[in-house]
């Protein structure tokens, strides 16, 4: 804490009287309070200069939990590395754990070794080799195409039942499922195995609102509605949220240097507030770029 403290103390002789002192241990370079979204874009960034596909900050868990899975790690110490509480691990296991090729791979070989044994011998049926294990070459991918997005499950009903409930909401949009063989989605499927789930995948009513404000403050008249909702799944990351609210302000880039202000939730009243707080935002980030950071040159 002293080492940040004299961190802070040269942002504030850089910032001079651009510094906004609030009392706050953690700011920005000018002392504002951290915007809430700042780690949602580092984990956009980072995902990006990874070249993996996009995912929710909060997916980093389940693949946290899944990896403790593969590596064979006992449940007590799982627990204790993921914050799970006695009494609800059992189930956040459940949730957050997920089958993958590799595991399944050596359950087989576990259980090809307690039938058959390791060594081969006379007038016994000779043991499988381990590239023949059963249980992932047997296994069809059931994968829910919802329009230009396909989503893999591995159990069929899974699968139907996202098709029946994604086609109310968007019936003029084709949605069927397709039978994949295991292998081929794993080595030609969007995200291989990783994106196989086990499980129906969360889906919500999020409630959005949106404004836009020019240079000055001034709000945009763009014909789009400012406020509306839209049922989302939790692998539309593009829409869907499991927070009652969340907002954000960015400049938007080019000649017109607009600043928008973004909101999104499951509870619309909480929206609402946020949306209020974040166009407040927006119109002194709108008059006041160099507060935030933005560039000055219009």
């Amino acid at each position: 804490m002293r080492r940040h403290k004299e961190d802070q103390a040269r942002e504030r002789t850089v910032a001079r009287d651009l510094w906004s002192e609030k009392g706050y241990v953690f700011t920005s370079p000018t002392g504002e309070p951290l915007n809430p979204n700042t780690d949602y874009h580092k984990w956009k960034e980072l995902l990006k200069a990874a070249g993996v596909r996009d995912a929710r900050l909060h997916d980093a868990r389940h693949t946290a939990a899944t990896v403790l899975l593969i590596l064979g790690v006992s449940d007590a110490v799982v627990d204790a590395i993921m914050g799970w509480e006695p009494g609800k691990s059992a189930r956040m296991r459940r949730r957050y754990q997920h089958l993958t090729s590799r595991v399944l791979k050596d359950t087989a070989a576990k259980v090809g070794g307690l039938l058959w044994g390791t060594d081969e011998t006379a007038g016994s049926a000779a043991p499988p080799e381990p590239s023949q294990s059963p249980v992932p070459a047997e296994l069809v991918v059931h994968v829910a195409r919802l329009g230009e997005r396909r989503v893999p499950f591995l159990h069929r009903e899974h699968a139907d039942e996202v098709v029946a409930r994604w086609s109310e909401d968007w019936p003029d949009h084709t949605s069927q499922v397709e039978e994949w063989d295991r292998w081929l989605w794993e080595h030609q499927g969007p995200d291989g195995a990783s994106a196989i789930r086990d499980r129906v995948p969360e889906r919500a009513v999020i409630f959005h609102a949106r404004a836009l404000f020019l240079p000055g403050g001034e709000r945009a008249a763009t014909g789009a509605p400012r406020q509306w909702s839209l049922p989302a799944w939790d692998f539309e990351t593009d829409r869907y949220t499991n927070r009652v609210s969340a907002w954000r302000t960015a400049r938007r880039p080019g000649s017109g240097q607009e600043v928008e202000a973004q909101v999104r939730g499951t509870d619309k009243a909480a929206v609402e507030a946020a949306f209020s707080e974040a166009c407040a935002q927006a119109v002194d980030r709108a008059r006041n770029p160099g507060r935030y950071g933005d560039t000055d040159e219009w």
